[in-house]
């Protein structure tokens, strides 16, 4: 794995043999998937992690892959007051944002959503008129 920076409740899968921390856990196995519980800054080992069973261990960042990391907050205030009504309705168009929130940029808002980790899907679709838009749909988490 190349270094990046890690954040506590990152899943990330072995893939290597890992090594306990000398407090008594049997360790990680090949393959485990384990949630970061203690990262250090800058891609320095070593990662603090916990299986589903409780068990803690050290990892070191060249012994994993990065599985699944949670949806970061998006510090913009546009990109936030979008994140928001997009929570509060469930989907959005640019019509509406720019009415609602004087987005006039929404796709551009969107894609910082999704490099951020938010799920949001596109569905085009078209007016009585024929004229087509899309309506951007934020995917929750199950």
């Amino acid at each position: 794995m190349t270094k990046t920076t890690l954040i506590v409740g990152d899943k990330v899968r072995i893939t290597n043999t890992a090594w306990t921390d000398g407090k008594g856990g049997s360790g990680f196995s090949f393959g485990d998937i384990v949630e970061v519980v203690e990262a250090h800054r800058n891609g320095h080992w070593p990662i603090r992690a916990k299986n589903a069973a409780g068990e803690t261990g050290l990892l070191g960042y060249n012994e994993i892959e990065i599985v699944e990391q949670p949806a970061k907050e998006p510090t913009a205030p546009m990109t936030k007051s979008v994140l928001d009504l997009l929570r509060r309705k469930g989907a959005i168009t640019s019509l509406e944002a720019q009415g609602v929130l004087r987005c006039r940029q929404l796709p551009a808002r969107i894609l910082e959503l999704k490099r951020l980790g938010h799920k949001i899907v596109t569905e085009l679709k078209a007016d009585p008129t024929g004229q087509k838009y899309a309506r951007y749909h934020l995917q929750q988490a199950v």
